[in-house]
């Protein structure tokens, strides 16, 4: 009988260990949510000076945070942290050869913090996913609205006009409302 006993408490354990991390699993899907954000870019036409930075500004993007954080049952006081997981340029039409790097900041009434940047692009493409920092941008997101400051260093003596299209997904941790 204590032979038998033994196995049953371990296959218990063992569930019960396995339905708590699932729960946590849960939880975590619950208390964490994405944004999506597009705008677009024009670098306008214009010579610029080959390997010199030139800064360009989005217009004021509105985050409509607030109605995000309550369609995902949540308040901005009780989001702990949200961070980009994906950063992506492209160009409808032709390809990013006239860019050799980029850096983008985010900006709003908060101020201003490097979140990406894409060096070396490589020629022929027309998209390409930046290389994104580990900075919680909370504090930029939670504002009404928000821009990009985008610093491009350009590999061409003339760029026709290139509308760049920014696509960007924010991950959201949050609690949710009791």
């Amino acid at each position: 009988m204590k032979l038998l006993l033994y196995p049953v408490l371990i296959t218990l354990l063992g569930c019960v260990t396995l339905s708590c991390k699932k729960t946590k699993e849960e939880v975590d899907k619950l208390t964490e949510f994405d944004i999506d954000y597009t705008t677009n870019l024009t670098v306008p036409s214009q010579t610029l000076a080959i390997n010199v930075p030139v800064d360009f500004s989005t217009p004021d993007i509105s985050t409509n945070s607030l109605s995000k954080f309550s369609e995902n049952n949540t308040t901005k006081d009780l989001v702990s942290e949200i961070k980009l997981s994906k950063f992506k340029i492209s160009v409808a039409t032709g390809n990013l050869d006239f860019l050799k790097s980029l850096n983008i900041y985010i900006k709003s009434s908060s101020g201003e913090t490097l979140i990406g940047s894409k060096t070396n692009i490589p020629t022929g493409i027309m998209e390409a996913n930046l290389d994104l920092l580990d900075v919680n941008i909370k504090n930029f997101i939670v504002e009404p609205t928000m821009k990009f400051r985008v610093t491009v260093v350009i590999d061409a003596s003339t760029v026709n006009g290139q509308n760049l299209k920014m696509d960007q997904t924010v991950r959201v941790k949050a609690t949710l409302i009791k």
